[in-house]
């Protein structure tokens, strides 16, 4: 029996909102773990779900003879509360999060926390988001599309730290030592998209290092919703806006590495002039794969331009017209 007395080794933690027929599948993959004597506990935090949520978990806790099972509500919205709501409900040394409309695969639990005793130097591991099914994707839709559907499948191991931290581990598979939610605080509320990004810049600014392992396996099926030009070109927006707030394009330099302050070089409307050199570039493949008739191609650098038009256009907001109003208020208080 999974009672308050038994020592865990890994809690699983599911923040969830309005996807109660993906989750009984996840919560069915979950209790059938091939877990050779680890023992879990699985948290399930409802977001303020409007679906059959609770009734899909209060189903899985009646098949669930171990009770591993629990049911949190969180009412302030957004993943990060229900993330943190998570970590304040587990026990275990290692709390891992997996999204709600993910499959992992049977021995997901066991190569977690296998893999967290092989690394004793890895303060967080995250695995591989692979699509699942069958079902063709559009001829558009390759991997220079995967973070709007948010899959990860790099080939090898690699480290993310403060010497590499272009790239980021995907909180859809995903897990920490507790301790690090101590040392470095849990994720921010304020960032309702790359809030996995914000809370690994933190963690790599404080000497902490991140390990991908390809063989942790979870599998997604893509929502008909983000296989949408629409989804993409929204998705690349906010993405924009949120690296324009993170500052990530400023203070990581063109090798990879994290540095506490903004790098040196001229910024115009408070954005970086790499990224004009960016823009336009992609500017460029536009009209060639406009005149060359290449729609595919013609989308990919449309999608970019989103994200570097909501990059420029936040910029301008936070950095240009926030001095412009101090420097009128500090003029108006000196007249």
């Amino acid at each position: 029996m999974n009672d308050t007395k038994q020592q865990l080794d890994v809690s699983v933690v599911i923040p969830t909102y309005n996807r109660a027929r993906q989750l009984g599948p996840l919560l069915e993959a979950l209790l059938d773990q091939d877990a050779r004597g680890i023992a879990y506990e699985i948290i399930v935090v409802d977001n303020n779900s409007r679906d059959d949520t609770k009734a899909v978990v209060q189903a899985a806790q009646a098949a669930d003879e171990l009770r591993l099972i629990h049911y949190v509500l969180e009412t302030r919205q957004g993943a990060s509360h229900a993330r943190n709501t998570g970590i304040t409900h587990a026990r275990a040394p290692i709390i891992a999060f997996i999204d709600d409309d993910v499959v992992p695969s049977r021995d997901w639990v066991y190569s977690m926390k296998r893999a967290f005793d092989e690394h004793p130097d890895a303060d967080c591991i995250g695995g591989r988001v692979r699509a699942a099914g069958d079902k063709a994707p559009p001829s558009w839709l390759t991997m220079a599309h995967a973070g709007p559907v948010a899959l990860q499948d790099r080939p090898s191991q690699q480290w993310f730290n403060r010497g590499s931290a272009s790239a980021c581990l995907l909180s859809a598979n995903l897990a920490f030592r507790r301790e690090v939610f101590t040392d470095v605080g849990m994720f921010s509320p304020d960032y309702l998209r790359s809030e996995d990004r914000e809370l690994e810049m933190r963690l790599w600014r404080a000497g902490k290092q991140g390990l991908y392992l390809p063989a942790i396996d979870v599998f997604v099926e893509i929502p008909e919703d983000r296989l949408t030009k629409r989804y993409h070109r929204r998705w690349h927006a906010e993405t924009g806006e949120y690296h324009a707030r993170l500052r990530f394009r400023d203070t990581v330099d063109s090798r990879g590495r994290l540095h506490d302050h903004d790098q040196p070089g001229r910024r115009v409307l408070g954005t970086p002039l790499f990224l004009y050199r960016e823009g336009i570039g992609h500017a460029l493949g536009w009209v060639k794969a406009l005149l060359t008739f290449d729609a595919d191609q013609r989308f990919y650098h449309e999608s970019r331009l989103w994200y570097f038009v909501s990059f420029l256009w936040t910029r301008f907001k936070t950095d240009v017209l926030s001095r412009t109003a101090q420097r009128a208020a500090i003029n108006a208080d000196l007249r």
